[in-house]
């Protein structure tokens, strides 16, 4: 009895670890290499554009970080999650601003996303020294927040 009982908990812990280990995002981690496109047109202030390469590793939590570049520009950090399909970014662009954005993955690869996309927000910090907002009034600050979409294919 006690011979069988171990082989049962045995070949249970087995087809649970098989069962775990098959599954996207598994906790391997992985490196991703891929387009990247950024645009936004609604808001206040001048539009963003960004086109180039994302290149980021997931850690076995699912924690994303990476590198934007674009040919002439300086590279971009980029930091963000993947569980599953879902898919969140946040960068710093310089200059005080941030770009954040979630997503989907349509198909995934070796834990990495193969086509993701979806909305983006990119939002200015106030300007150092131009007095504390104010809600529904005008101020000196200077806060630019402005929507659009973003997409990833990797390469």
């Amino acid at each position: 009895m006690r011979g069988s009982l171990a082989r049962i908990i045995l070949v249970a812990a087995a087809f649970w670890l098989v069962a775990c280990g098959g599954t996207a995002g598994s906790g391997a981690p992985a490196s991703c290499t891929g387009t990247f496109k950024a645009s936004t047109d609604l808001g206040i202030g001048e539009g963003l554009k960004l086109l180039g390469s994302l290149t980021f590793q997931i850690d076995t939590s699912g924690s994303l970080n990476g590198t934007f570049t674009a040919e002439g520009k300086p590279a971009i950090l980029v930091v963000g999650q993947v569980s599953g399909r879902s898919v969140n970014l946040a960068a710093d662009l310089g200059n005080g601003q941030y770009l954040f954005g979630s997503g989907t993955a349509q198909s995934t690869a070796n834990g990495c996303p193969t086509i993701a996309g979806g909305p983006l927000a990119v939002e200015s910090a106030p300007v150092a020294g131009a007095g504390p907002a104010k809600l529904l009034a005008p101020s000196p600050q200077v806060i630019s927040e402005r929507s659009g979409v973003w997409f990833y294919k990797a390469k």
